[in-house]
């Protein structure tokens, strides 16, 4: 028996009884014997578990690195696996998008090869994953998008804004203005069926929607994380948004993304017949230090 091996055992014990850091400690352990011993495959192993405990404490950067050695380790190892590997693209493409990045070609490979595995679980979350990816959005996006803004808007504010501003959301108000604003939208999921959408204006967040039927799948975070890239690549150093008061759902995820309720303000919403003044709360984000 390597010496590596009662580790891996004790760590998945650990993990078990819902102990995630002495878990990890552990397979550091392992891997820092595996590499000892040019045990590629182990090592890879150890690597996998650590990427996924690293994300799963909201640490995406390490846990990146391992899970793409972890790749590397499988790829050149004639004695891993095809599912070996799959398992560790799964974990470089969380990762990745938890930082915000494209992980496309990662779902995609991995799909393919749980697809060879027989592995249904892998196959559809490699769908699922894949109908989450943010792009620009593309003309066929136009009348869907301008659909599901305005059932996102009506389903949000209806009950919380003055009758006056919900007079002017008419249908034809939101096909206008998402074409107008089209070129710089970007959107969700596939073309011509898009699961939501953000709009990015100077230093603000201006739009943010998402369907109802891609709720608790973990779009809205993929969703996010692309919209904050956007902002940092821009220059952006403290990004804000605009949250209708009342709208408590919203309200919630913004702070559990990291957002935080600067104060209240009105601002010049617009509508077909011109600015319309609302009173919003003004959530703030710091995305870069200055």
């Amino acid at each position: 028996m390597q010496d590596f091996e009662p580790l891996f055992v004790a760590a998945q014990q650990a993990s078990a009884a819902g102990h995630p850091d002495q878990a990890r400690d552990l397979y550091a352990k392992a891997a820092d014997k595996a590499r000892a011993v040019s045990a590629a495959v182990p090592l890879a192993h150890a690597l996998r578990h650590i990427s996924d405990l690293d994300r799963e404490a909201g640490q995406a950067e390490p846990a990146l690195a391992a899970a793409d050695e972890a790749v590397a380790l499988y790829r050149a190892s004639p004695d891993a696996t095809d599912l070996d590997l799959a398992n560790a693209l799964r974990l470089s493409a969380l990762a990745r998008e938890a930082l915000g990045q494209a992980a496309t070609d990662f779902w995609r490979e991995a799909g393919a090869l749980y697809q060879d595995a027989d592995v249904a679980a892998g196959v559809e979350e490699a769908q699922r994953r894949l109908n989450l990816a943010t792009r620009a959005a593309e003309p066929e996006d136009l009348k869907p998008l301008a659909q599901l803004w305005r059932q996102g808007w009506l389903e949000a504010h209806q009950a919380i804004v003055p009758e006056a501003l919900i007079a002017l959301r008419t249908p034809e108000s939101f096909a206008e203005r998402m074409a107008a604003a089209l070129p710089q939208v970007r959107a969700l999921g596939p073309v011509g069926a898009p699961l939501g959408f953000h709009l990015i204006k100077g230093d603000e967040l201006n739009q943010f929607y998402l369907s109802a039927a891609a709720r608790g799948t973990g779009s809205a975070g993929v969703l996010m994380a692309d919209a904050e890239m956007r902002l940092v690549e821009a220059g952006v150093a403290t990004a804000w948004l605009a949250c209708a008061i009342g709208n408590a759902r919203a309200a919630r995820f913004y702070e559990k993304s990291g957002w935080v309720l600067a104060r209240e303000v009105v601002v010049p919403t617009e509508t077909s017949a011109g600015p319309f003044p609302l009173k919003v709360w003004r959530y703030e984000k710091q995305l870069l230090r200055t």
